[in-house]
């Protein structure tokens, strides 16, 4: 330890497609720690364009430190979404069950789904797979006892690609050990995991969400720019979408249902955890993930604005488009006006609905997708909804106008809070080597939240 150094529990790293924020942390590791708290925050550049991503970290540390002095961490950890994040493919049997099953999968571990396929993989597919380039691929079809010729000959036609990502099973297990022989033979990296659709209307993710969180780690510190990050950090590199999601989760444990909203510069991404209302539960017509992600590359405030601005009346719209950060008081209210768009879209997308069918019985009304209604909690992070003005507001207009809507949104009276320091996905990274419930309390606080609120 560096002479008058400060000695906290953790640094955290979250390394984006462009800037890195290292968070440090303390009072996690027991009762007699103190109370948990964030120290301190630090931003730099990220810095993949310059072969090596640990010069960004190194920045972003030393102003950390330039507000708080030398520090000294038991332990350092990392988030990324930078490299372009995780491209995946996915593939099942049929679409609306385990192709459906493996994308909930793939995008609750953080990944960004490039392609999906259901049934036989024919060579029309092949060449979307080989022209994605994904660092991963995930396998699956056949429920327990079910088809298994199906998910062979496509492990069999994946040997035939050009590019070698590395694939997840989550299919069948009758044909596992066969399928994963077929690949490793042909050069592939493979893991194996759960099927992720064991039964009809049952799905069962969690397990493929931590594979492909293992073979991320594999991924990112082999990408270009990236490959010494393993160097400086003690523990599992998550994606950041799949970090949050874990955040949230712990969150959910602790104050109830939720969603979270994440608004960038080029996708905005939704994380909501619930296992809906019991009304909705009863004409559900589709098996739901307790925890689930969906991102809309098309929503974003700087990368996608064009497209936003075109879902604003003419007469809101602004007249310039925001640059990635803002700074006068016209690009602010611009990025701020996106980000209540975007917010605002991107939670219809991730809501379900009623839906009327019209039988020979007479008109039944059921409910298609995710159920918000029993989310009592909306929750912004990322740079958008928390650095800019605005963002308690935009998260306001989420919720539903008014009780008894088609759409299956949180209710109007759902409480919107921001994580005002930023940390979901750092506190996603920690919950794993710290007290889940001393992690919470420091997301409490960012917040706004104390235990009797919750």
């Amino acid at each position: 330890m560096s002479d008058g150094a400060r000695r906290v529990d953790a640094l955290v790293a979250e390394i984006g497609s462009t800037t890195t924020v290292v968070s440090a942390f303390d009072g996690l590791a027991g009762v007699d720690a103190g109370e948990p708290a964030v120290v301190g925050q630090g931003v730099a550049p990220t810095s993949v364009a310059e072969g090596d991503v640990t010069i960004g970290v190194g920045a972003a540390r030393a102003a950390l430190e330039e507000e708080t002095g030398p520090l000294a961490p038991r332990l350092t950890l990392a988030t990324s979404s930078a490299a372009g994040g995780l491209r995946m493919t996915v593939h099942g049997l049929t679409q609306r069950m385990t192709a459906r099953a493996a994308r909930e999968a793939a995008l609750g571990a953080g990944a960004v789904v490039k392609y999906q396929t259901a049934g036989l993989l024919r060579d029309g597919d092949l060449e979307r797979i080989e022209a994605v380039r994904p660092n991963l691929v995930l396998l699956a079809g056949g429920v327990e006892g079910g088809d298994s010729e199906t998910v062979l000959a496509n492990a069999r036609r994946l040997c035939g690609l050009s590019v070698r990502p590395v694939v997840v099973y989550g299919g069948n297990s009758v044909v596992r050990e066969e399928a994963r022989g077929l690949l490793e033979e042909a050069g592939f990296r493979v893991h194996v995991t759960a099927n992720v659709y064991p039964t009809v209307d049952e799905l069962d993710v969690v397990p493929a969400r931590a594979a492909i969180h293992d073979a991320f780690e594999e991924h990112i510190t082999g990408a270009p720019g990236m490959e010494r990050l393993g160097e400086v950090v003690d523990g599992r590199i998550l994606p950041t979408p799949g970090a949050v999601l874990l955040a949230c989760e712990a969150l959910a444990a602790a104050i109830g249902d939720l969603v979270c909203i994440d608004v960038g510069g080029a996708t905005t991404d939704v994380h909501s955890v619930s296992d809906g209302s019991p009304e909705v539960a009863a004409v559900q017509t589709e098996p739901q993930p307790h925890s689930r992600r969906t991102v809309e590359g098309d929503l974003g405030t700087f990368v996608s604005a064009r497209h936003v601005v075109d879902l604003i009346p003419k007469e809101e719209r602004p007249a310039t488009l925001p640059p990635a950060l803002p700074t006068t008081e016209q690009e602010v209210a611009a990025a701020r006006a996106l980000a209540r768009v975007c917010a605002a879209t991107a939670v219809q997308r991730h809501a379900g609905s009623y839906v009327h069918l019209y039988t020979p019985s007479g008109r039944q009304t059921v409910a298609r997708g995710r159920d918000l209604t029993a989310c009592r909690w909306v929750i912004g992070t990322g740079g958008a909804l928390t650095r800019l003005p605005g963002g308690e507001e935009a998260l306001a207009a989420t919720r539903a106008a008014r009780p008894g809507g088609e759409r299956l949104l949180p209710p109007a009276d759902a409480r919107c809070v921001l994580d005002r320091d930023y940390i979901l996905a750092c506190c996603g990274a920690l919950l794993a080597r710290f007290e889940p419930a001393r992690v919470v309390e420091v997301m409490l606080s960012s917040l706004g939240v104390v235990g009797d609120q919750a």
